[in-house]
């Protein structure tokens, strides 16, 4: 995923969640990848927010 594309969709989840989960699951691509899913099922409204406990 492009970095861009990548802040732009934690800034929208920031801006109607706050920050919910450690940013340091951005640093590992695997959970990266499930935290962009994750992320955008909240802001589809399927879910809550994120926390690091759906990332374990």
């Amino acid at each position: 995923m492009d970095e861009a594309i990548l802040m732009i969709l934690v800034k929208q989840y920031a801006d109607r969640f706050g920050i919910t989960f450690s940013s340091k699951h951005l640093d590992d691509e695997v959970k990266k990848q499930q935290l962009v899913s994750l992320m955008q099922e909240a802001l589809a409204g399927k879910r809550g927010p994120v926390t690091d406990e759906d990332l374990s």
